[in-house]
């Protein structure tokens, strides 16, 4: 994109406003060309102006970032929203209510403590890459992490699991991966997962601390599974599903008579922590060809190299087809590297780890 990012900037605090236009300034490519205090000023202002992206505050007073971002969405308007808020359980319950009524990403506030360099800092390294990622999309370029060069030519499966005659490779594991429309897809998905399922289910899903437990807990009362945010040094055993915690690396390792979690707060893969990366790597030392690996919606290609190392132990990959994706970044890179044995749309995906983990298939709606 030539011309600056023109972004529309929405929270009921003057100060925050300030210092996020402050931080966001400093890039050359960006400008915050309309302020709005509330959701009902952002709604008005949109009938006017043309922004690139909208920032918009979750907690709001007339109207709140989740009633703003339905009526956008109503209204028509297909512009890219970021929802920006605070880092507590608070602001996390309603930044996720916002993202399923249609926000397309979310990033976090600074915190109140600190100085004024670090809140800028954290905006920058927070937002600006996230308006630079959406505004691209949003202008038909796809960001240069998305797009992998295909490694070679490839055919891939992608015939409805029901007309599979393929017999069940044995998995005792599934290790998903998943970014950016993550909490709709895995909703989805755990939704059409048998309840008799036998093997371990372990998430990465990139989110920061305080989601990752709320996401786990919203998954349980959505599924009926019991879904938790993964405790370092668990052990691992037929039937759990594990959420990796935000900001620690979620892997699995053995001891002598079992399967434990491993949390670490290593380096960053792929800009994330926690990374698909380490978990995949992890699975293919661990299970080998017995691991299914699942990667989902997101950005970027996160999980990419984690799927070689599966692919070298003998194991399948699945990947979420373009069609159901939010964004075809990581499945869409593990399908051109063809890495993926299956690309799938979401629930077809779950049947197909029922098929293969010997569960008994669900019926899907």
């Amino acid at each position: 994109m030539n011309k600056p990012i023109r972004i529309m900037l929405c929270d009921d605090s003057a100060l925050m406003r300030r210092l996020i236009k402050t931080a966001i300034e400093t890039d050359p490519k960006c400008k915050v060309t309309w302020e709005a205090k509330n959701g009902r000023d952002a709604l008005e202002q949109l009938k006017s102006s043309q922004p690139d992206v909208l920032v918009l505050d979750v907690e709001m007073p007339v109207m709140d970032g989740i009633d703003a971002t339905r009526a956008i969405r109503r209204e028509g308007y297909d512009l890219p929203i970021i929802m920006f808020s605070s880092l507590t359980s608070r602001g996390a319950e309603a930044t996720l209510d916002a993202v399923a009524a249609g926000a397309n990403d979310f990033a976090t506030k600074p915190s109140r403590s600190g100085h004024i360099e670090q809140a800028i800092y954290h905006v920058q390294q927070e937002l600006i890459p996230r308006i630079h990622r959406w505004a691209m999309r949003h202008a038909g370029v796809a960001p240069a992490d998305d797009v992998v060069p295909p490694e070679k030519s490839t055919t891939v499966d992608s015939q409805p699991v029901e007309s599979s005659t393929t017999p069940p490779q044995r998995i005792s594991a599934v290790a998903i991966g998943v970014s950016t429309g993550g909490p709709q897809a895995l909703s989805a998905f755990m939704n059409h997962v048998s309840p008799d399922i036998q093997v371990p289910i372990l998430i990465v899903q990139h989110m920061p601390p305080v989601f990752t437990a709320l996401l786990a807990e919203r998954l349980t009362a959505q599924s009926g599974h019991t879904v938790k945010e993964a405790s370092h040094g668990q052990e691992v055993g037929p039937g759990v599903c594990l959420v990796a915690p935000g900001d620690q690396h979620l892997t699995v390792e053995r001891d002598l008579t079992s399967l434990r979690v491993r949390l670490s707060r290593d380096e960053p893969e792929n800009s994330c922590r926690p990374a698909v990366d380490p978990l995949f790597r992890s699975c293919a030392k661990c299970f080998g060809a017995e691991c299914l690996g699942v990667v989902l919606t997101g950005m970027g290609k996160d999980g990419l190299n984690g799927a070689r190392a599966l692919k070298e132990k003998g194991a399948r990959i699945l990947c979420q087809d373009e069609s159901s994706s939010v964004v075809w970044g990581m499945p869409g890179n593990i399908a051109r590297s063809g890495l993926a044995d299956r690309v799938l749309p979401i629930d077809q995906i779950a049947a197909e780890v029922n098929r293969v983990a010997g569960a008994k298939l669900t019926p899907i709606a």
